[in-house]
């Protein structure tokens, strides 16, 4: 048995990572699951981006 993994295989689970996230930060409208789910779309993004792209995007976003 192979340990490599297709790049669709990642992509959807990064994808259902976050479906998972987003779900539950909306049943429990707590704070932290949003940040969660916030970490999580991100992580979809950066499958998609380029290096400069990730660049641009400031580290820490402040309030």
């Amino acid at each position: 048995m192979s340990n490599v993994i297709s790049l669709a295989e990642h992509q959807q689970a990064v994808w259902m990572a976050y479906v998972t996230a987003a779900k539950r930060a909306q049943e429990s409208g707590r704070m932290e699951d949003g940040i969660a789910a916030g970490r999580a779309w991100r992580r979809w993004l950066d499958l998609f981006m380029t290096p400069e792209q990730r660049e641009a995007i400031p580290a820490k976003v402040s309030a």
